[in-house]
């Protein structure tokens, strides 16, 4: 085997590594982004559900709008039902965004920044959503009064109402923390995947 033989062989064997690798990489990148999809897809779920009851809320109250006969009432009906579609939907799409990063044809640095962005943008409208919870809390308790039992809260209080609300509160605390640590954990071990790329 002469000179230009070897190097022919070493040229052939170089670009058949090269095409290897390329391939792997592909592979790599393949794996980590459907992994990515697959953790995002779970909250997806859980989020859809909500959503799938919030859209029934406001559905309800849309449709028995006319029962909310005081200016105050339906105010706070207006209110419920623009919370029970809006939020949802800005969720969702914050969701949709997180898990269509596309890890392809964007460079590791690009895909890791803007999961990071996105990521905070979907944590910081789940803070906001447990903050307006209470506020909703507060709002929805004389719609669904009025709309379910004809009361007006505002005008015949009772004491079982009351009761009802530190019910809620005393759900509403410890599950709204506990979805937030959920998702937060959820999302941070899709990162970490996205950043293992790097080794």
């Amino acid at each position: 085997m002469n000179l230009e033989e070897m190097q022919a062989a070493w040229q052939e064997m170089t670009e058949k590594l090269d095409a290897q690798n390329h391939l792997t990489n592909s592979l790599i990148l393949d794996m980590t982004h459907e992994k990515i999809r697959n953790k995002i897809s779970r909250i997806a779920r859980y989020e859809s559900i909500g959503a799938v009851a919030c859209f029934i809320g406001a559905t309800f109250v849309l449709l028995n709008i006319a029962k909310l006969d005081t200016w105050y009432l339906l105010g706070c009906g207006i209110l419920v039902a623009l919370y029970f579609i809006v939020l949802p939907l800005i969720v969702l799409r914050s969701i949709g965004k997180m898990r269509n990063i596309d890890l392809v044809n964007n460079t590791y640095r690009e895909s890791l920044l803007e999961f990071t962005h996105r990521r905070k943008r979907f944590l910081s409208f789940q803070r906001f959503g447990i903050i307006a919870n209470f506020f909703l809390m507060i709002l929805i308790l004389p719609v669904f009064g009025k709309l379910i039992n004809g009361k007006d809260l505002f005008v015949n209080q009772s004491s079982e109402w009351l009761w009802f609300s530190c019910i809620m509160l005393l759900v509403l605390i410890p599950f709204s923390i506990w979805g937030y640590r959920k998702y937060s954990r959820m999302t941070a071990s899709a990162e970490y995947l996205l950043r293992d790329l790097d080794s």
